[in-house]
């Protein structure tokens, strides 16, 4: 029975730290990316997550409540950015303005921040946890492979059916995600 608690527990934690890959791989899907740019997010951000658990795990508990806030809300900063950046380029009328560019090493490392900021709170949460190491990375790595190439494939499908208005929806709903997190943080859900 303790078991099966500590798997649930592992499971919650992969879950929620997947919706903001889920809503981010939707926007970058919408622009179609090809295979191997797919497979290049799926692996940068499922790294992304489990380096910054185990960065957040390695600065300890005592320092990690006021790191881990601030974490939490750079991590909303970023995801409304990417938010405005994809809106932005919804309203362009030139198709060659790119300005958040995934397949740029930067474009690739803002993404990757943007999902894992919130892993670093995990990550000091984790002595507290007593969650197994090895089963919880091994969890959040497959779930976040999932989210990654589930949101692109629905972003993809998105685009084709509505393709401008597609980019500009993807780009209000990051934002909006960003600002509805942002309200539950401050009501202390």
């Amino acid at each position: 029975m303790q078991e099966q608690r500590v798997y649930l527990r592992i499971f919650a934690v992969a879950i929620a730290i997947g919706l903001d890959v889920l809503a981010l791989s939707v926007a970058i899907g919408i622009k179609q990316p090809p295979w191997r740019t797919r497979l290049r997010l799926g692996g940068s951000f499922a790294v992304a997550e489990i380096l910054m658990q185990l960065v957040g795990l390695a600065l300890g508990t005592g320092f990690g409540r006021l790191t881990g806030e601030i974490a939490t809300w750079t991590g909303l900063l970023v995801l409304a950015v990417i938010g405005v950046l994809i809106l932005r380029e919804g309203f362009s009328e030139r198709d060659d303005d790119e300005k958040f560019n995934v397949n740029t090493p930067l474009g690739l490392l803002f993404a990757s921040l943007s999902i894992s900021l919130d892993s670093l709170g995990v990550g000091f949460a984790l002595p507290a946890m007593r969650l197994p190491l090895a089963p919880l990375f091994g969890t959040v790595a497959v779930s976040t492979l999932c989210f990654t190439f589930v949101g692109l494939a629905f972003g993809a499908t998105l685009g084709r059916a509505f393709e401008k208005n597609a980019e500009r929806a993807a780009g209000l709903v990051l934002i909006a995600i960003a600002i509805l997190f942002g309200f539950q943080k401050l009501r202390g859900a």
